[in-house]
């Protein structure tokens, strides 16, 4: 029972929108009542329903100048002044409980897209929505805590004891292990059973109780340390292993409400979910748990470490006890075996697979069932258009039906960041894509093509058009106005200006017909309107949304329903402009811009098309 209203509590908190929580706790009231008809678990679970309409309603945060240093990340750390927190990133070198002073903040915005790590969503999660870079230290601390992170940083091998002490991530060290605390998790349970033999359990539970809380006292309390210590007390208040996690479950919902659907969290409790009710074959279900958790939150997984996921626990549990003492044994790196390809339909997989071992009826026969995620994307039916949000650049991808072909239009880079190693390349991999047959560079300037070079080292490429004399062969109808089995319009021009010779692309595929602008300008817009009678419903609109494209005219013999913007978030440049905004909205074109909803999805099945972005939008087309 208890461990039903706790789930109940957690599923509220999950939902998070008030008016959600409210329904949901309507059907479950109900559930409730057929369930257990006790009129006092009504009344119980309504409490905890208010409680989380409490928990999860927004917070406004007052940003304060003055932070002391409590979290300390790879490439960055967290400052917190009262219930402010901050994301500081710097090049001093400070440590816990250094005290600083802030000159300017500013919003924490990344380039989300489809699949991939959101740092956004990350830091909003633990209520930091702000960043600087421009601090100074007022105080440096003489604490405990700052001086044996200070020491224990500067000993060999000193990253992979600070992942496993402080959650620091390192590249040698699986992100799983480090995120879920095994670290200590794993040494907490070494010493339980070598001591348990001698004395009595309960007492030794109690004492570890104690110094797990002076450890995240003197080090850190991460999400998983917290997460632990909360299951520790639970085993010395409960004797039922229902009760305990029920009890982990409302403590830690409580404490951090809006970080419920942290790996942290969500691993260990379904882990304990599947160790609970199944009863044969359970290391099969934990693996494809294990499995599928991976894939969501890490969109890779490592098979070495997947398989031999217990012993490198326990592997990790002796460093973290004699990591102090034997420094040479510590510098290890699992061996790479990672497949990138994260199958949206996992999580009916696993509940497949976790249906039939409840029911006792598993045979390995059914194991055949865990290649199917793995086909999903050959077996997809809709036709894909995915313009990414890369900032200042452009790229924009195109898939054709059961992944016959894959088109790509421009892999522009950033001044300050490799976009193909950073997003364009982890996009392709999640996606499966693992060549390209056709690749438009529609001119040569470094937000178009300058992620070339880069690009071609990495996948195969199997086409490369720089010129709009060139024809694209894929099976899909692509077409020209004139020539079909062409998709370059004015392939005849002549320009001085780079941007003007941008290889315009116009292609359809069901009910759809699609144009693509490149960078030119408003005086090549009306050389198509002298030469062609050219109607799109969707376009990507010409130079990043700039007022030297996008002429009303144009715009308005198209007869547009979407239009497409790719470009970066607060540019120097001011894209997209005013006057190109107030053009599309004046001929009610439906305006998608990157800066704005991120990375930007189109799929058309059957004369069935809809639009997703990014940040959850969803639209039908109509035509």
């Amino acid at each position: 029972m208890m461990l039903m209203l706790s789930l109940g509590f957690l599923a509220c908190l999950i939902l998070k929108e008030i008016l959600c929580i409210l329904c949901f706790t309507h059907f479950f009231l109900v559930y409730l009542y057929y369930r257990f008809k006790d009129k006092r678990i009504w009344i119980l679970f309504i409490l905890l329903s208010l409680l989380s309409c409490i928990l999860v309603y927004p917070k406004e945060v007052q940003q304060q100048d003055t932070y002391k240093i409590t979290e300390i990340k790879k490439g960055y750390y967290i400052g917190k002044n009262r219930g402010s927190k901050i994301l500081i990133q710097t090049d001093l070198d400070l440590s816990f409980q250094d005290e600083v002073k802030v000159k300017h903040i500013e919003p924490i915005h990344t380039d989300d897209n489809f699949t991939l790590f959101s740092f956004t969503r990350y830091n909003e999660n633990k209520n930091i929505r702000f960043k600087t870079n421009s601090v100074e230290i007022i105080h440096k601390s003489t604490s405990f805590k700052s001086r044996l992170y200070n020491y224990l940083k500067l000993k060999p091998n000193s990253s992979i004891v600070l992942s496993l002490y402080y959650g620091i991530h390192d590249e040698s060290i699986d992100e799983i292990y480090t995120m879920l605390g095994y670290g200590y998790m794993s040494a907490y349970y070494i010493v339980l059973h070598v001591l348990k033999r001698k004395w009595d359990e309960t007492k030794i539970r109690r004492i570890l109780l104690v110094f797990s809380v002076l450890f995240g006292h003197f080090f850190v309390f991460t999400l998983a340390f917290t997460r632990f210590i909360l299951y520790q007390l639970s085993t010395l208040l409960f004797t039922s292993k229902p009760n305990q996690m029920a009890f982990t479950i409302l403590c830690f919902g409580t404490i951090y409400p809006n970080q419920v659907l942290s790996i942290s969290f969500i691993c260990p409790l379904l882990l304990q979910l599947v160790s609970y009710f199944c009863t044969k074959h359970k290391w099969i279900v934990q693996k494809m748990v294990l499995l599928g958790l991976m894939f969501i939150y890490f969109k890779k997984v490592n098979l070495i470490s997947l398989l031999f996921f217990n012993g490198f626990r326990k592997l990790y549990g002796l460093i973290f006890l004699f990591g102090f003492i034997v420094q040479d044994l510590i510098n290890l790196k699992l061996p790479d075996l990672t497949i990138r390809y994260a199958p949206r339909i996992l999580f009916i997989v696993l509940f497949i697979i976790f249906y039939i071992q409840c029911l006792k009826h598993f045979k390995w026969k059914y194991l055949w069932i865990c290649i199917v995620p793995f086909l999903e994307i050959y077996c997809n039916p809709f036709f894909q258009v995915y313009t990414l949000n890369i900032g200042q650049a452009d790229c924009s991808i195109i898939v054709e039906p059961f992944h016959k072909s894959v088109v790509m239009i421009d892999c522009g880079q950033n001044l300050y960041r490799d976009n193909v190693e950073r997003i364009i390349m982890p996009f392709l991999e999640n996606k499966n894509i693992h060549a390209i047959d056709t690749l438009i560079l529609t001119h040569d300037d470094f937000d178009h093509n300058g992620g070339y070079d880069s690009l071609k080292d990495k996948i195969e490429i199997k086409q490369v058009i720089e010129d709009s004399n060139q024809s694209v062969y894929v099976d899909y109808p692509f077409y020209n106005y004139v020539i079909r089995e062409n998709y370059l319009l004015l392939s005849e021009r002549e320009s001085k200006d780079t941007n003007d010779s941008s290889i315009i692309s116009y292609f359809t595929y069901d009910h759809l017909t699609y144009l693509f602008m490149g960078d030119a300008s408003k005086r090549i817009e009306k050389q198509l309107m002298a030469t062609y009678d050219l109607k799109a419903d969707v376009i990507k609109v010409g130079h990043h949304g700039s007022n030297t494209s996008s002429d009303p005219d144009f715009l308005d013999s198209l007869d547009c329903k979407i239009a497409l913007i790719s470009c970066g978030y607060k540019n120097k440049y001011g894209h997209p402009s005013v006057e190109t905004l107030k053009t599309l909205e004046n001929l009610h074109i439906n305006t998608l811009c990157t800066s704005d909803c991120g990375s930007i999805a189109m799929y058309s099945l059957f004369h069935f098309s809809f639009v997703v972005t990014n940040d959850g939008m969803f639209g039908i087309i109509w035509t």
